[in-house]
């Protein structure tokens, strides 16, 4: 019995695995997001090698004197931008605030997403003068084509680290457990950043990678 365990049998007594022989070429065997990318009831997929992929997007910014509202990065035509972020939100819920089209478009620090992807992990550090904690935002919208509109943004993570009363002293911050991951394409992800007081100057110097599914 035991010679026929799987681990015995020869290379030509082995079956494929599920589905292969339906899959196109030029595909390789994954397991689907599921319900989230820590879970574990995704499905078996066959994905086109072209689509399966790692991207990281540096994002670097600094807030002089900080708010209790969510602030985030000034308009490209800022002679600071692509760092500042000392565009007051209004809010410090980042569902109940909206951003005008002319804002969110513009913000220097922003990125466009070039295809269907999912937020793998925000890694990186942050400073902070003042002992309080800090949240660090990553942020998604969604732009409507034709349509001038403001939108709600969406967080994507809302991380919260307390600084060290310090800009020499940084504090870690590395995410893989992603609270809103997927990312579809042409969406526009940002920072955004507010304190438990106001008035610290904060730094963050980030890396977010996203895969391909």
């Amino acid at each position: 019995m035991a010679a026929n365990e799987h681990k015995n049998l020869t290379d030509i007594n082995r079956h494929n695995p599920l589905g292969f022989e339906s899959a196109t070429n030029d595909t390789v065997l994954s397991k689907s997001l599921g319900t989230s990318p820590t879970g574990t009831d995704g499905n078996i997929v066959w994905q086109n090698k072209s689509l399966i992929g790692v991207t990281n997007y540096k994002m670097q910014g600094y807030v002089t004197s900080s708010l209790t509202n969510y602030s985030y990065g000034e308009d490209v035509a800022d002679n600071k931008s692509p760092f500042i972020m000392d565009v007051d939100f209004g809010n410090s819920v980042i569902s109940s605030g909206t951003i005008s089209v002319i804002e969110f478009f513009r913000i220097g620090q922003g990125c466009i997403i070039p295809e269907t992807a999912s937020v793998s992990s925000i890694s990186g550090w942050i400073s902070s003068s003042a002992g309080t904690d800090v949240t660090v935002a990553l942020c998604k919208i969604t732009p409507v084509e034709d349509n001038s509109s403001a939108i709600t943004p969406v967080a994507i993570d809302e991380i919260t680290l307390t600084g060290l009363s310090s800009n020499s002293k940084l504090v870690r911050l590395n995410e893989t457990a992603i609270t809103t991951s997927a990312l579809a394409e042409g969406d526009i992800i940002f920072l955004m950043v507010k304190d438990a007081t106001a008035g610290s100057t904060i730094y963050i110097n980030l890396t977010i990678q996203t895969t391909t599914f």
